[in-house]
C-alpha cells in the first residue's frame, strides 16, 4: 500500500528493542497514530532530534490502514520545541505537560484538524514566550471544549436562563454552571478573573491573550474536568506539583 503522508507533531517515545523506539504521533491526516522508528536509537540514531516530543514534522508511514502499528519511514524536522523548552524549567515542564494532555485527548486514527491547529498555536505561543501557565489553562480550556465536555459559560444548566455576570457555580450533577434559583450548586466556584478570562480564551488565539487567570481556582477546577473525564491523574500534573513544593520548602 501506498505510504501514509502527513504533518505530525511528536507526543511521546519509548524504547523498543535495543535500537529502535515506537512514537506516538498527532497527524494532521489521521490523528493520533503509532509507528517504529527503526534505528532511532543508537551511536549513529536514524532519525536525529527530530522525534524530540513536540517537534512538528512531516512524516511518510508505511503499513495497512487501521493497523496498531505503522512503521515510520521519513522524518523531516519542520520545527523544534527543543529551544523554548532550553530556556528554563517552567517552560520544560509546560511543555511535557503539554504533550501529556495532548496524548490524553487525541483520538486514534481520527483526524481533528481543530486540535492540530490549537496545539500549533499553543507552540507558537511558547516561542513568542507567552506566559506558560496562561497557555495551560487555554489549552486545557480548548481541549474541554472541542470534545464536548466544558460547560456553556452564560446559560443555566438548570433552566436555560442567561447567568449575570460575575462568578459562575459549577453543579456537579447538571455537568454545569446553574443560577441561584436551581441551586446550590455542588461543584467548585469560578471565580469572576476567571470567567472573563475564559471569555476571551474562547475569542482569541493565545499570543493575543490580554487577561490572566488566576492563582489556582481555574486550575483545580479544570484539573477536576479533566480527572472525571479521563478516570485518572495525568503523570506531568503529579510531577509539578511534586517541583512546586520542592521550591517553596
Amino acid at each position: 500500500m501506498p505510504p501514509i503522508t502527513s504533518d505530525a507533531l511528536v507526543l511521546r517515545t519509548f524504547k523498543l528493542g535495543e535500537t529502535s523506539k515506537v512514537v506516538v504521533l498527532l497527524t494532521r491526516e489521521r490523528g493520533k497514530l503509532r509507528a517504529v522508528a527503526k534505528g532511532a536509537r543508537g551511536a549513529r540514531p536514524r532519525y536525529q532530534s527530530a522525534l524530540e516530543p513536540l517537534s512538528e514534522v512531516r512524516v511518510s508511514l508505511h503499513g495497512r490502514q487501521g493497523t496498531e502499528l505503522y512503521r515510520l519511514g521519513e522524518c523531516e524536522l519542520l520545527r523544534s520545541a527543543f529551544a523554548a523548552g532550553a530556556r528554563g524549567l517552567d517552560e520544560s515542564m509546560a511543555l511535557s505537560y503539554f504533550a501529556e494532555l495532548l496524548d490524553a485527548f487525541a483520538q486514534e486514527g481520527e483526524a481533528e484538524d481543530a486540535v492540530y491547529r490549537l496545539a500549533l498555536a499553543i507552540l507558537a505561543a511558547v516561542e513568542g514566550r507567552t506566559d506558560t501557565v496562561v497557555l495551560a489553562r487555554y489549552l486545557e480550556a480548548w481541549l474541554l471544549k472541542l470534545h464536548g465536555i466544558y460547560p456553556p459559560l452564560d446559560r443555566c444548566a438548570g433552566c436555560d436562563v442567561a447567568l449575570p455576570a460575575g462568578e459562575r457555580r459549577y453543579h456537579r450533577l447538571a455537568h454545569g454552571f446553574v443560577c441561584e434559583a436551581c441551586g446550590p450548586a455542588s461543584g467548585p466556584v469560578v471565580q469572576s478573573l476567571d470567567h472573563d478570562f475564559l471569555r476571551e480564551a474562547f475569542g482569541r488565539p493565545p499570543a493575543g491573550l490580554v487577561r490572566k487567570p488566576s492563582a489556582d481556582g481555574l486550575e483545580a477546577f479544570h484539573r477536576d474536568l479533566i480527572r472525571t473525564h479521563l478516570e485518572r491523574d495525568l503523570r506531568s500534573v503529579r510531577v509539578l506539583r511534586d517541583v512546586a513544593r520542592e521550591l517553596r520548602e
